[in-house]
């Protein structure tokens, strides 16, 4: 399959690599005078956790870059790993990829509104990425281990069943979801929380040292988490959910010790979460989406809005410009 990837980030590229590896014809899109800083491929450090796989690959991956496409162009798929200015990338790649279809990775935490004028439902299904990592001197470092992909509303799709064909091609593991934006927002929830804590406390091993701290956070995501049921979505659902829900004390301080456990000794948590405290923009977003909403709705959040001060310090700190459309 001919695959575009818009842009060459992060998630672009781990997914990118996975699919080019296993024989399809992946080109990546990227802004004017970017392709030839490209040519020398990317190199790749990658915990494949996809069954049959080298579970560490390093190597490069011959990332193939234009700066320019057209209907004649033949692209059957084109994915979009963006979140800051979705509706801008698509008025700018949509008139030029044809009748194709779109995989959209974004949290998408304000609803379908701006992308539905753009490109019509039955062009587009979402994904979530269960993948990540950030750019270290050069080098990729990340974790590959699922995808999960469905239309925004309603029961899988005709259409999401033929955009994860070839993910299942590639071997990395696919769900298919029903209302995929309520599960997206799910996980906007829970990330978007431990983010801000994490923020707060500047580093994982300040977080998880402190059973205070790590306890706050379990309880900044839980208040998230009651802003996704105040929009309609019912948690019991979600099993992702059940750590941070519940008043017991007993069961906070056990799912406190597995969390603190997992983010100091799970590598692939730690390589998908590495990217948190380099990407400020990233981290403030979701927690002013979060604040803003959960104030719109009455929803009490005495612990998120304590991470403020942290929060803003953050974002001064590195700038809150936001980044080119099809950087990543």
């Amino acid at each position: 399959m001919r695959i575009l990837v818009i842009g060459a980030g992060m998630i672009g590229s781990i997914y990118g690599w996975a699919l080019s590896d296993c024989g399809h014809d992946v080109v990546h899109l990227v802004r004017r005078g970017r392709a030839t800083a490209l040519r020398d491929s990317l190199t790749v450090d990658m915990l494949d956790l996809r069954k049959g796989r080298k579970r560490h690959f390093h190597g490069v991956y011959k990332l193939a870059a234009t700066e320019s496409l057209s209907p004649a162009d033949g692209v059957e798929l084109v994915i979009v790993p963006e979140h800051y200015a979705l509706a801008e990338t698509l008025e700018e790649v949509v008139p030029a990829a044809g009748d194709t279809e779109f995989l959209l990775l974004t949290q998408n935490w304000r609803g379908t509104a701006e992308v539905d004028p753009i490109l019509p439902r039955t062009r587009y299904v979402y994904r979530y990425a269960k993948a990540g990592g950030a750019f270290s001197a050069g080098t990729l470092v990340a974790a590959l281990k699922a995808v999960d992909i469905g239309p925004p509303e309603g029961e899988p799709s005709t259409l999401a069943a033929k955009v994860a064909a070839p993910f299942g091609s590639a071997g990395i593991p696919t769900r298919l979801h029903s209302d995929m934006l309520h599960y997206l927002w799910v996980q906007y929830a829970v990330t978007g929380g431990p983010w801000a804590a994490l923020v707060q406390a500047e580093s994982f091993d300040a977080l998880f040292s402190d059973r205070a701290a790590a306890s706050a956070a379990l309880t900044a995501a839980r208040e998230c988490l009651e802003v996704v049921r105040q929009r309609g979505v019912d948690l019991a659902g979600y099993p992702d959910t059940k750590p941070f829900l519940g008043n017991s004390g007993l069961r906070r301080q056990v799912y406190g010790w597995i969390m603190r456990w997992m983010f100091r000794h799970d590598e692939c948590i730690k390589r998908c979460s590495a990217h948190a405290l380099g990407d400020p923009v990233e981290v403030a977003t979701f927690y002013d989406d979060l604040i803003a909403t959960g104030h719109d709705l009455g929803v009490a959040m005495p612990v998120m809005e304590s991470y403020a001060e942290g929060i803003g310090r953050f974002a001064a700190g590195w700038g809150r410009a936001q980044p080119c459309t099809g950087c990543d």
